[in-house]
């Protein structure tokens, strides 16, 4: 891909944020990021974004909202939920709104990577 890969992470835990952050930005991804739904929202609207890293569990706007706002308006953006309540109904719900990955907290870093690798291969 010529042009770099424009992400948006969307999540509360400041560490968590930008400890993604660090780490996309390392592997040469465009990275932006939103501490809650009302800053991710603008910033969606704002930019195209290729992946949305999306946390379920934020303030003012949660994650099922933020994703069903992305899927409905930009579809082509692809959208990995990270979240600390990868359960099963959680999963299913979010493969309902078109969540092209859910994956756990805690998570690997690089299978995230391999995941996101993956998608933009697509």
């Amino acid at each position: 891909m010529s042009e770099k890969v424009r992400i948006l992470v969307a999540e509360d835990d400041t560490q968590l944020r930008e400890s993604l952050d660090h780490h996309l930005s390392e592997q040469g991804y465009d990275v932006t990021s939103a501490s809650d739904g009302n800053e991710a929202i603008p910033l969606i609207h704002g930019r195209e974004f290729h992946l949305v890293i999306l946390d379920l569990k934020m303030p003012y706007i949660d994650g099922f909202e933020i994703l069903k706002f992305i899927k409905s308006t930009f579809p082509n953006t692809k959208v990995i939920v990270l979240t600390a309540y990868a359960d099963l109904m959680t999963t299913e719900r979010c493969k309902s709104l078109n969540a092209d990955e859910v994956i756990g907290k805690p998570y690997n870093v690089q299978d995230l990577f391999d995941v996101i690798e993956g998608m933009m291969k697509k």
